[in-house]
C-alpha cells in the first residue's frame, strides 16, 4: 500500500473543493485505511484526502478520544448557535495554532467505508474536529477563520520557537 504524503500548505489544490467520492469506482475501505495510517504517523485527530493529494470528499477522524470514523461525502446538515474559541492545528501547517471560533455542536450527514448513510450529532472536541476537516471539503482550512493579527502573532510565536530548536540542536 502506498505511502500517503501530505503536501505544503502552499499548494493549490487544497483551496479547491473535492469531487464526491464514487462507491462504484473507488475503493471506500482502502483509502480510509490509508488515511487512518497518514494521520495517525503524522500526529493529527483529523486528515481529509485532499491535504495528500487525493481529490476525494473524503475525511478521517480519531485518537485522542475520538472515536474512529471515515467520512464520505460529508454534508453538513446544521450547526448549534453556540460556539467557543479554542487552540486549533492542522497538519497541513505544522506548529501553527490560532485560536479559532467555531459552534460546539453540529450535525452531518455523511456515508462510512461501507456505503451506509448516517446522520449523526457532535458536540464538544468531536464537533470542532469535523467542522475543521470539512472546511477542508470546501477548499478551505483554519487560517481563513483567523484574523491576520492573530495569524501574523502565532507566525512570530512559531518563528521564536524555531530557532530556539536550532539554537538547542534540534532542528538543522
Amino acid at each position: 500500500m502506498e505511502e500517503l504524503k501530505l503536501l505544503p500548505f502552499t499548494d493549490p489544490r487544497l483551496k479547491i473543493p473535492p469531487t464526491e467520492f464514487d462507491f462504484d469506482n473507488d475503493d471506500a475501505e482502502k483509502l480510509s485505511e490509508q488515511l487512518f495510517i497518514a494521520m495517525y504517523k503524522a500526529g493529527g485527530v483529523g486528515l481529509s484526502a485532499n491535504q495528500v493529494g487525493i481529490d476525494k470528499k473524503v475525511f478521517v477522524i480519531g485518537g485522542k478520544g475520538l472515536d474512529e470514523k471515515a467520512i464520505f461525502n460529508p454534508e453538513l446538515v446544521d450547526v448549534s448557535d453556540e460556539t467557543s474559541s479554542l487552540k486549533e492545528g492542522c497538519l497541513s501547517y505544522p506548529g501553527l495554532w490560532l485560536m479559532i471560533k467555531r459552534p460546539v455542536g453540529c450535525i452531518f450527514k455523511y456515508y462510512d467505508e461501507k456505503g451506509n448513510e448516517t446522520v449523526e450529532e457532535f458536540k464538544g472536541i468531536p464537533a470542532r474536529v469535523m467542522l475543521h476537516e470539512y472546511d477542508h471539503m470546501l477548499g478551505q482550512n483554519f487560517t481563513m477563520r483567523a484574523s491576520s493579527l492573530k495569524i501574523q502573532r502565532a507566525l512570530k510565536k512559531l518563528d521564536k520557537k524555531v530557532k530556539r530548536y536550532k539554537q538547542n540542536g534540534l532542528l538543522g
